[in-house]
């Protein structure tokens, strides 16, 4: 029986705005006061975190302030990217019912959790557990994201469902042996989610309601 649902934040309770090739751009242009092109190019392929610890390991850790000026610049843009943005018109309600079935809700984000409370600012209420890429060493996909948030919210794996809008979320899922829900937003198909394993695939997270009927 599903005790704990997990959701992913931009792009599953809010719409994802942030401008990711800009994104990446503008954290190029700080590594390039630290290293060359070459070295940069060698990161071609990384998400922007993955991209800025790569960076980081390149310069051996003797240049600390490449990564702390890296993820200065990221939560600049996150936060300017969601400006004056709302989460879904159905999260709350979404939520709000969860939390009356006596669901343990949580978020996991690769996002800065001042981006989190821009957003939701009465988050709150209506979560028991937000875990940040702030809060642990390895970030989603890593199997330490999803241990994180499972730990806080108290929910063993096999009675969790993680919620997402990207195959990273479903892979957080899988790789702790937990269930999983792929919300389409547009972004990532159908066949992908399937390629990638999620238990479930719904057009947003109301649909999390039916599978939470059917469980029970």
């Amino acid at each position: 029986m599903i005790k704990g649902v997990i959701f992913d934040f931009d792009g599953t309770l809010t719409e994802l705005t942030i401008d990711f090739p800009l994104v990446r751009g503008e954290i190029e242009k700080v590594a390039r006061r630290y290293m060359g092109d070459d070295e940069i190019k060698a990161q071609e392929g990384q998400y922007i975190l993955e991209m800025i610890n790569g960076v980081e390991e390149k310069l051996g850790g003797l240049v600390p302030d490449f990564k702390r000026e890296a993820f200065e610049e990221l939560r600049r843009l996150e936060l300017m990217a969601s400006e004056g943005k709302d989460v879904f018109p159905y999260t709350r309600e979404v939520l709000t019912k969860l939390k009356d079935k006596g669901i343990r809700v949580g978020i996991f984000t690769r996002t800065h959790l001042d981006v989190v409370l821009q957003v939701f600012p009465d988050i709150g209420d209506f979560v028991e557990a937000i875990v940040t890429r702030d809060d642990v060493k390895k970030v989603k996909p890593h199997p330490d994201h999803a241990c994180e948030v499972l730990r806080l919210i108290g929910v063993r794996p096999e009675e969790a469902l993680f919620v997402g809008d990207h195959p990273t979320d479903i892979q957080s899922g899988l790789a702790v042996s937990a269930k999983s829900a792929a919300v389409l937003t547009g972004r990532i198909t159908r066949e992908t989610f399937e390629d990638v394993g999620a238990t479930y695939i719904l057009n947003d997270v109301r649909g999390i309601l039916n599978v939470l009927d059917k469980d029970r």
